[in-house]
């Protein structure tokens, strides 16, 4: 059980940052998406892009999906905070 959090909050960590092949295209949906809602009048849904940056949302939402596990969503969104910040401490002091 613990791997499958560990792996699968890599994984949410990697697609959202680490795996820079994919950020052209997330950049790209993200900014048809913002543009697209907003169009349509439903500004509130923009906030949604959010996910395919944030490796937390990634995670949870990635897991609820794939799993269909709420609580097993949960912990991987957590242990992608904890992946995330550990990243980002060690990238602030390098």
């Amino acid at each position: 059980m613990i791997y499958e959090i560990i792996t699968l909050a890599l994984l949410a960590v990697w697609l959202t940052g680490w795996f820079t092949p994919l950020n052209f295209f997330r950049e790209v949906i993200t900014e048809w998406w913002i543009k697209t809602t907003i169009k349509m009048g439903f500004p509130a849904m923009a906030s949604f892009a959010v996910v395919l940056s944030c490796s937390k949302c990634m995670g949870f939402w990635l897991t609820l999906f794939w799993k269909q596990d709420f609580f097993l969503a949960l912990s991987v969104s957590a242990v992608a905070f904890v992946i995330t910040f550990g990243i980002e401490q060690i990238e602030k002091y390098r």
